[in-house]
């Protein structure tokens, strides 16, 4: 039977209970490793983004509120922050950027088709990065503009747009292939 995380270990772990806190750890960390993937542009950073996540949730643990989110939700939006601020945090130090328009791989229709969720992920993390980012959050993870707004320090308005671009650079490239069925319709 696999173990969920429930109000019972919270309040343990707000006792400052180290075997509960291994636990919730224990439990959190496969599903926040896969989050911070797919967020993190540079994967070497990923321990890093791990960390600051997980001393965030210790620290502000005592603010979850179940009423509010579930602790899955709760803990992702934690998760999707630290891997922000990681990707922020590389782009001051990035020496040189490669336009993808200009510099395109032909990818074979038969490749496309066998794409893991890896290669998934890393293909359309070449599209430009806050169209990515924007794109993620609100196809993948499901928030509203206003709430990328506010994780990204954008107006709702600049989020729409973001979207609709990313949505046109995923088009553009699908367009050679049209056995793909991509749903990336506006909500």
């Amino acid at each position: 039977m696999k173990e969920e995380i429930n109000i019972e270990l919270i309040a343990l772990c707000l006792s400052k209970n180290g075997e509960a806190q291994r636990k919730l750890y224990d439990l959190l960390l496969p599903y926040l490793n896969a989050i911070s993937r797919r967020y993190l542009y540079d994967h070497s950073f990923l321990k890093d983004a791990l960390q600051e996540t997980f001393i965030r949730i210790f620290k502000s643990l005592e603010q979850f509120d179940i009423h509010k989110a579930s602790f899955k939700t709760w803990s992702t939006k934690i998760a999707i922050n630290a891997c922000l601020k990681q990707n922020a945090k590389c782009k001051n130090n990035l020496t040189s950027v490669l336009n993808t328009e200009f510099h395109e791989q032909a990818i074979p229709e038969n490749i496309v088709n066998s794409l893991t969720l890896e290669e998934t992920q890393n293909w359309l993390k070449q599209m430009p990065k806050q169209y990515f980012e924007v794109f993620n959050l609100f196809v993948i993870d499901e928030f509203t503009h206003d709430e990328i707004a506010l994780m990204l320090s954008i107006a709702p308005s600049l989020s729409r747009k973001r979207l609709s671009r990313a949505r046109m650079w995923v088009k553009k490239r699908l367009q050679n292939d049209p056995d793909l069925q991509f749903n990336f319709s506006y909500n």
